[in-house]
């Protein structure tokens, strides 16, 4: 008696419950233009919602595969299931060409990991078509900057990104903004004009320089902010004064 089953014959409950158990890129990557039934299957909302595309990274110093990964990606699988697409996480790699996609109506969360500060500053800069489409979209931004340059103007545009972050992502209440552990650059806020503000970020993680810079975000800037996570790099005694009169919850 032949006991041998064709994996096709398999039920999509069944199947689903097995490709759940694989990287969803990997399934997206290895499925999808294969047959109807599975291409069906990987263009689900399980596969789509959220997609890290770091993971073709960790491919190493194989290249070719990665750009051919990448690609594939670009010119095929994304513009398929860039409607469904809710979480992106990306890095120096995968960055400029699949923002450059830029029609992702569903996305309101962003991780961008390892970068360097100046690619970051040209993602977010006043002009930068990146921030006039996901301004009013992009609820949960997440950005590691990796560097160990010391010029002093890399240290401004670390700053001046902030603000204009805060300032243009008007829907933003979730904003991560990290450094990788060997990277000298600290956030210095207490020098930023004071029309640099946000309305909308009630959680906030980052590092900043001294502890006035503290002071700086609690000084009103944040007018919903709620939960602050905050790595202070020098902590020394100041002379300025928080704004305590600032009424942030009504009874």
């Amino acid at each position: 008696m032949n006991s041998t089953v064709n994996i096709l014959d398999l039920c999509d409950e069944m199947l689903l419950t097995i490709l759940n158990k694989l990287d969803n890129v990997d399934v997206l990557y290895s499925l999808i233009g294969v047959n109807q039934k599975f291409d069906r299957l990987a263009r689900s909302i399980d596969f789509t919602q959220s997609l890290d595309l770091t993971t073709i990274s960790s491919y190493g110093d194989d290249h070719s595969k990665i750009k051919s990964m990448f690609n594939r990606f670009c010119f095929s699988i994304l513009p398929q299931i860039q409607h469904n697409i809710q979480c992106l996480t990306l890095d120096p790699w995968s960055m400029a060409s699949i923002l450059s996609i830029e029609n992702y109506p569903k996305l309101h969360k962003l991780t961008l990991i390892n970068l360097k500060v100046e690619m970051a500053n040209s993602i977010f800069c006043i002009n930068s078509s990146f921030v006039s489409i996901f301004q009013h979209q992009i609820s949960n931004l997440v950005i590691m900057i990796n560097g160990t340059s010391g010029y002093r103007y890399r240290w401004c545009l670390y700053s001046s990104m902030f603000a204009q972050i805060c300032m243009k992502f008007t829907n933003l209440t979730h904003f991560q903004f990290d450094l990788i552990t060997d990277c000298i650059y600290t956030l210095e806020l207490a020098d930023l004009p004071s029309e640099c503000y946000s309305s909308s970020i009630v959680h906030l993680n980052l590092k900043v320089k001294t502890f006035n810079d503290c002071l700086w975000l609690l000084n009103g800037h944040l007018s919903q902010l709620h939960t602050l996570v905050v790595n202070v790099e020098h902590i020394h005694n100041t002379s300025n004064i928080i704004n305590n009169k600032v009424i942030y919850f009504k009874s």
